[in-house]
């Protein structure tokens, strides 16, 4: 049986590590956009936001994230749209300096047609 995390329950309109349940995801880009992330103690951010196939809720990139996706498919957003990426759970610092805090990568490589995992919407 599935166990569902705490996190997954607040209305978050970004996808956090504790969403991907099921080990690596392989999405399809939708749209990748400018977007606005309020981070600890309300501070405001602007981030580049995609949209993938599997969910409505948008993932907010990092550097590390944008740069990643960069490298495989340019640095011009409009063309990432209808390309694959592959989400994993990972480990970074945390930004309060306390520990370490799980996170979302882009494996560094495009995903294969054998690596492709479809996922169902629910619209």
């Amino acid at each position: 049986m599935a166990m569902t995390d705490y996190r997954s329950l607040y209305d978050k309109d970004y996808i956090g590590a504790w969403d991907l349940t099921e080990g690596d995801l392989t999405v399809t880009i939708k749209k990748c956009i400018g977007g606005s992330v309020t981070g600890i103690g309300g501070r405001k951010s602007k981030k580049p936001v995609v949209y993938m196939t599997h969910t409505e809720k948008g993932f907010a990139l990092n550097a590390t994230n944008g740069k990643t996706i960069a490298a495989l498919y340019g640095n011009h957003v409009e063309k990432w749209a209808g390309k694959r990426i592959t989400l994993y759970k990972s480990m970074t610092r945390s930004p309060q300096g306390d520990g370490d805090v799980e996170c979302i990568r882009v494996r560094p490589k495009a995903p294969s047609g054998k690596d492709y995992k479809p996922v169902v919407q629910d619209d």
